[in-house]
Formats: C-alpha cells, structure tokens, sequence
C-alpha cells in the first residue's frame, strides 16, 4: 500500500553524511523546514556509517519528531535506527514483505522496467532520474522530462520523485508530467544560503500549477 499522501514533496539527499561539518548542514536543512532526509555515503566504512547516522536521526529528531529518515545503506542498520530503507537500483527486486516492511521503504530507479519491478514490490515510492544534466552523472543522457512522464504512467499510484539537476525552477516542469515530489543533493548540500535554498524549492509546491 503507497502511502504518498503523507510523504513530503521535497528530499534532501544528504550525500556523504558521515564527512566532517556536512552534519550540521544536514540538521540545518530540518531546522528550515526540510521534512525528509535519506542518508547515503557509498564511501564510507559500515561502522562510521552505523555511528554517524544514530547521531544525525538523534539530532533531526530533536527537531522535528516527525521528519522522514531513510538510509540508503545495509537494511539491518535502517531497521536497527528505526528509520526507512532506501534501496539502490542494483540491489535485487523482491516481494516487501520479504524484507520485514519497513515503515518507509523505497528505491531508485533509472528506467521504465526498475520502476514497474519496484510499483510490483509494493514500494512507497521511487526516485527517478537523472531528470536533467548534473555533475554527479556527467556524461550519461538525461532522462528528460518524456522519461520523467514514462516512469509516472509506469509507477501507477506509487510517488515518483523526480532527481537529478532539480533547481527550484524546474520543480514546476516535473510536477507537470505527474512526478509527485523532488529529491535534492547539490541545491541544498551546496547553496551559498541553505534557508533561501530550502525556501525556494518549498515555494515552488506551493505554487498552483494551473493558476486562476
């Protein structure tokens, strides 16, 4: 069952959260009113994972009781932190159920296939991109709004969240192909002002998109 009514509109991916004097930004960004965190470093070691990521959820927590925490890491340190479960696309597909039903659980996605095995998983959402050029895939072809579309109509009435290149401008543009929230990492973990930043992207859901 998707519970995308309740899920937030804009993600933070907090990317290489276990590096000194990004946790503060991280914790900032839930002060300003950022409501949904997943945590990812692919570089770190496991144990500094599991230590950084209990302090991070315990100081967010702090703040806001009811901010969405998921890792993007090993399933048994998510269930341990009593937070969601992000997969990678290269993790296997299998039934939710198999996995104990995490409170939140998702995956990222990269064609229209990973999103159809994933709606078939019974998933609360998928992060779909990359959308638009960015740094982190400098190379590969964005999916572009068109694949943005595709993934939507495959996804059914599980939330697609559209990242890659997400500037607060083009939120408008997958919100109208269907793309139920945004997933950010460089607009938010670089921006020279983090309360401007996460305030622009907010505003751009509050916009109607077909204004009277």
């Amino acid at each position: 069952m998707h519970n995308g009514g309740r899920l937030p509109r804009l993600v933070l991916i907090a990317d290489g959260f276990t590096q000194p004097g990004l946790d503060q930004r991280i914790v900032q960004s839930v002060r300003y009113g950022v409501e949904w965190i997943i945590l990812r470093d692919h570089a770190a070691k496991s144990d500094i994972i599991a230590l950084s990521a209990r302090i991070l959820v315990e100081r967010m927590r702090a703040i806001n009781r009811s901010v969405r925490l998921s890792l993007n890491g090993p399933e048994d340190m998510a269930r341990e932190l009593g937070i969601g479960w992000h997969r990678t696309s290269k993790e296997p597909f299998a039934n939710r159920t198999q996995s104990g039903g995490f409170s939140l659980e998702g995956r990222s996605t990269h064609n229209i296939s990973e999103v159809e095995n994933a709606r078939r998983e019974g998933l609360d959402y998928v992060l779909y991109g990359h959308v638009f050029e960015t740094n982190s895939h400098r190379g590969e072809p964005p999916r572009g709004l068109v694949g943005l579309k595709q993934a939507v109509d495959a996804a059914g009435s599980m939330p697609v969240i559209a990242i890659g290149g997400i500037s607060p401008e083009r939120v408008r543009m997958c919100r109208e192909v269907g793309a139920y929230g945004a997933a950010v990492l460089s607009g938010l973990m670089q921006a020279p002002n983090l309360f401007q930043a996460v305030d622009a992207y907010s505003q751009s859901f509050v916009e109607p998109l077909n204004p009277e």
